[in-house]
């Protein structure tokens, strides 16, 4: 009869494993507080408590703008601004500092102070062609996701920019609309999350009005192009620069002047609509 073999010693080898991972961790992390005297250890606070970052930026961006919040649960901000100004990294920029101070109990910025929150989002959505899915049907599941999530007790961060983009104009806000004024609350009805939307669609900071506050990132136009400081402003954005852009860009002199003509015409609409 064959002698019975032994059983691998796997527990010496994955608590090894794991020591390894752990150490690797800190060399990384020492490295992260080495590259800059701007991080903080995050403060945790109890859940419905307000979330405060003090000049946070992100930390793999050279010479990084740091900007500063306060984000109170059940209420979202509406973030509006021209191509480049800086709402998806400002986006990015509070997602990467909630998991890195809940990860790393370390974060890129002057101070943090906030309850744990679940981070979720819906940033840079395409088509997925191995299943034969359109960009809106991506994101139409995504969104769905993020909506059964905020139904759940745990207070979550929600962070989405330009929801709905992928269809016609009309349904997007009204769909947008009505995602982003359901986010904030949970299943019992009770404003517990937190959520940051940037948008092209100023129409939307009108219409949701009674439960985001507004913000915006604006530029300069000169001569020889577009400068940003990439600060976050109260507010909703004011100018625009896609017209711009073109004609910076080397758009025959004919098509810029006929889009500004048509932009013109279309404001003063909207203004007699308005009144």
């Amino acid at each position: 009869m064959a002698a019975m073999q032994k059983p691998p010693k796997r527990a010496p080898a994955k608590a090894s494993l794991e020591w390894l991972g752990e150490i690797d961790a800190a060399i990384s992390t020492a490295s992260l507080r080495a590259g800059s005297d701007a991080w903080t250890i995050p403060e945790f606070t109890e859940a419905g408590r307000p979330t405060d970052f003090h000049d946070a930026w992100h930390p793999l961006i050279e010479k990084a703008v740091p900007n500063s919040i306060v984000l109170e649960p059940g209420r979202g901000l509406i973030i509006t601004g021209s191509n480049m100004s800086g709402k998806s990294t400002f986006l990015r920029t509070v997602g990467v500092t909630v998991v890195l101070a809940q990860t790393l109990n370390t974060c890129p910025a002057g101070a943090y102070s906030s309850p744990r929150l679940k981070v979720r989002s819906a940033i840079g959505r395409s088509d997925d062609l191995t299943t034969g899915k359109s960009y809106y049907l991506v994101e139409v599941d995504a969104v769905v996701d993020l909506l059964r999530g905020s139904a759940t007790p745990e207070q979550h961060l929600f962070l989405f920019d330009e929801i709905f983009r992928g269809t016609n104009t009309t349904e997007h806000l009204a769909a947008g609309e009505a995602v982003l004024e359901a986010l904030p609350f949970d299943s019992t009805g009770q404003g517990r999350h937190l959520v940051i939307a940037a948008t092209h669609d100023v129409e939307l900071v009108q219409m949701l009005s009674s439960r985001y506050d507004p913000y915006h990132f604006e530029e300069t136009v000169q001569p020889d192009g577009l400068t940003f400081d990439f600060k976050i402003l109260p507010g909703p954005a004011r100018t625009r620069n896609a017209i711009a852009l073109l004609e910076i860009h080397g758009a025959p002199s004919q098509i810029v002047e006929q889009a500004r003509r048509r932009v013109a015409e279309l404001d003063s609409m909207e203004g007699a609509d308005r009144s």
